[in-house]
């Protein structure tokens, strides 16, 4: 989750392989998001601007932090990435494609 009006990052739901997005929540624009996103060092704004490209490492950076199982994150990760690449949902520099989910209120 992205917090526009706090600038800060939180991985929610690390275990969740199912579904892959980022929840974006305060005002603002896709600007902040993506001044959020370039100080965070967890990804980039599309240029299409609908997603959000995630860094793997830094994102396994953060799970690291908050999972209890590293392997098993490992793996779970590992498969949704794969999944991903099949679906042509990463980026030739293997940033993973994430839907933006705008939720407005504070």
């Amino acid at each position: 989750m992205v917090d526009l009006k706090k600038g800060t990052l939180v991985l929610a739901e690390p275990e969740e392989f199912g579904r892959f997005s980022v929840e974006v929540v305060g005002r603002g624009g896709a600007d902040t998001l993506s001044t959020v996103l370039d100080a965070s060092g967890l990804g980039r704004l599309h240029a299409v601007g609908e997603q959000v490209v995630v860094d793997p490492m830094e994102l396994r950076a953060m799970a690291a932090g908050v999972t209890r199982d590293v392997a098993a994150w490992d793996e779970g990760f590992g498969a949704m990435c794969a999944y991903a690449a099949e679906k042509g949902w990463m980026e030739p520099d293997g940033g993973i494609l994430a839907h933006i989910v705008w939720n407005s209120e504070d």
